[in-house]
C-alpha cells in the first residue's frame, strides 16, 4: 500500500521538474495527483481535501530559491503538512500496567510484524523485556 502511495506521490512532483517558479497552474495539477494519490491509499476523503487545499494555500506564489527545485520546495511543504496532520511533535511511548500490553492490528502485509520487531529493538535499547505472543484469528490456508 505505501510502495503504490510513494509511486503516485513521486509521479505527482515529476510534474514540477525544470520549472523555475512555483504557478498556480503547476500547483494546482501536482495537488490534484496528491489528492488521487491518498483518496487511493484509503484516506478520508474529507482528509484528503483538506490536506491538499492547506498545501495549495501554502505553496501559491512561493518564489523558488536558486538552490532549491519546485518539487524540492512542494515536497518540503508537503511533508510539514503531514507532519502537522500526524500530530507535529514526537511523543514517548507510555507503558503503564505490568505487563503492559500493546495491540497491532492491520491488514495482512500492512507492516505489523516489522513494526512490532522495530519497537521490540527501540524496547531494548532502553533495557525494558518484550515478549512477543502471535495471534491469528483466521490464519491463511496451509499450501499443501
Amino acid at each position: 500500500m505505501f510502495d503504490n502511495l510513494q509511486r503516485k506521490l513521486e509521479k505527482a512532483f515529476k510534474t514540477l521538474k525544470g520549472q523555475g517558479k512555483i504557478n498556480d497552474l503547476n500547483v494546482a495539477e501536482t495537488v490534484k495527483e496528491i489528492r488521487r494519490a491518498l483518496i487511493s491509499a484509503d484516506v478520508n476523503f474529507k482528509v484528503a481535501k483538506e490536506f491538499t487545499d492547506k498545501v495549495l494555500e501554502e505553496a501559491r506564489g512561493k518564489n523558488v530559491l536558486t538552490a532549491v527545485s519546485p518539487g524540492q520546495l512542494l515536497t518540503k511543504i508537503v511533508y510539514d503538512e503531514l507532519v502537522e496532520l500526524l500530530g507535529g511533535q514526537q511523543s514517548e511511548l507510555k507503558l503503564s500496567g505490568s505487563p503492559a500490553v500493546i495491540l497491532i492490528a492491520g491488514l495482512q502485509g500492512s507492516g505489523k510484524t516489522t513494526f512490532t520487531g522495530k519497537l521490540g529493538f527501540l524496547n531494548r535499547r532502553v533495557k525494558i523485556r518484550c515478549w512477543l505472543p502471535v495471534m491469528f484469528t483466521d490464519p491463511p490456508p496451509a499450501n499443501s
